[in-house]
């Protein structure tokens, strides 16, 4: 009976932890269609400004977080950066990282 219980706390917990991190995708792939105007759909430019569909999660948060900080320089970037706060720049990074693996 004790393990009846056991298994059915890890198996609410393992889909609370699905439903945690399907919840920052959605949410990422909200905050993203503002980056489809410079960045291109999906975040694969076509033109002069970087593709950001390629980057890692770790790399994504980093520059974000560079440009917010004005560490990193760019055109228009360091002022949206600033807009944006560390869960969304997270849910973001979640967003594209989900893309590549399917």
């Amino acid at each position: 009976m004790h393990l009846l219980i056991v298994m059915l706390l890890i198996a609410g917990l393992w889909s609370s932890a699905d439903a945690a991190a399907n919840s920052a995708t959605t949410r990422g792939s909200t905050l993203v269609n503002a980056c489809a105007a410079c960045h291109g759909p999906d975040g694969r430019s076509h033109g002069a400004i970087p593709s950001i569909d390629n980057l890692s999660a770790e790399d994504f948060i980093a520059a974000l977080k560079a440009f917010r900080a004005d560490t990193r320089k760019g055109t228009v970037m360091n002022r949206i950066a600033k807009g944006v706060d560390d869960a969304e720049i997270s849910a973001m990074a979640a967003y594209f990282a989900g893309r590549r693996e399917r």
